[in-house]
């Protein structure tokens, strides 16, 4: 099969010929359709996270994917070859990705993708969309929440957009202007320009009676500490970057989270079901061949995308 690899940490990566894999127990082979770029395909193609998991090489990055089952390996129950799927591989070893024409995956990290949910759109949500999920389940939002979105027009706040806006609540996005039109026609019912606002004084002096929520995509615990004054007591700040400090807020009445992601196929399908619902629409996504994906891995790390950026084998 083709896929983009790199055979030691570093390497911008090309395309190679590689055996195609074979799923076993509890495993699918999948015909990969499209792919999604994550940030922490960047951190593993450098090495980062090395003493942390296996890395096996050639290294193919890629942590989620929609596609088409095409072989069923033994003890998988309800999968069959020819379902339209979406998730991730589901394993704890990283260099077996999804930038390539097959992936293998867990039957335990995939869904059945509805037709309502395209390839691009399937890949996309796959691992933005199910962290989203649990970034915004838990806040535990109330209708007529006000919420801060802090890189609200990337991946992950693209879908943090759109759920927190079906639980009722009403999002402050924090984006570059450019981006005000667009996180706007995700519900958000605000948009500051971080670049030429102060976000802490435009909030607080909008809004004194204070956020339920603050979701954080972006900063560091001394980043996140302003925002995370505009909460009011009770409220909820949740990181996807690991930079809530849970102990420093409990101490002054806000609950701090820092999301781990975990794709299961119970809340990819709670996904489909938005999107189903009328509640959930793609992000602005953009695509790349696997020529192309070390561009698209390139501009990922510039931290300044809109939407989701997908690389179809």
């Amino acid at each position: 099969m083709r896929a983009f690899a790199i055979d030691a940490f570093g390497e911008a990566g090309s395309v190679h010929e590689l055996p195609d894999p074979t799923p076993g127990e509890g495993q699918v082979r999948v015909r990969v359709e499209a792919a999604s770029v994550n940030p922490v395909d960047v951190v593993v193609m450098k090495g980062v996270l090395k003493d942390m998991m296996e890395h096996r090489f050639p290294l193919v990055p890629g942590q989620d994917f929609a596609g088409e089952v095409d072989a069923v390996g033994p003890g998988v129950d309800g999968r069959r070859v020819g379902d339209p799927v979406f998730g991730v591989p589901g394993k704890m070893v990283f260099g077996e990705g999804t930038f390539a024409e097959y992936t293998i995956a867990s039957s335990g990290t995939i869904a059945r993708r509805p037709a309502t949910v395209d390839a691009a759109f399937g890949a996309a949500a796959s691992l933005a969309g199910v962290s989203a999920l649990q970034m915004v389940e838990a806040a535990q939002l109330q209708p007529g929440d006000l919420v801060l979105v802090i890189g609200a027009a990337g991946g992950i706040g693209s879908f943090v957009l759109q759920l927190a806006a079906a639980a009722g609540a009403k999002p402050i996005a924090v984006t570059r202007s450019v981006n005000h039109d667009y996180v706007r026609s995700l519900g958000a019912v605000d948009a500051i320009d971080y670049s030429s606002q102060d976000v802490f004084e435009t909030v607080r002096t909008a809004h004194p009676d204070g956020l339920a929520a603050t979701f954080d995509m972006v900063g560091n615990k001394e980043e996140i500490d302003r925002p995370a004054q505009l909460l009011r007591t009770g409220g909820h700040l949740v990181s996807m970057v690991g930079a809530a400090d849970t102990e420093a807020l409990a101490s002054r009445g806000i609950t701090g989270v820092n999301v781990v992601t975990q794709a299961t196929t119970d809340k990819l399908e709670r996904l489909a079901g938005f999107v189903e619902a009328g509640k959930l629409k793609p992000p602005e996504i953009r695509s790349f061949s696997l020529e192309e994906a070390g561009q698209a891995l390139a501009e990922i790390e510039g931290r300044h995308g809109r939407g989701k950026l997908v690389v179809v084998p």
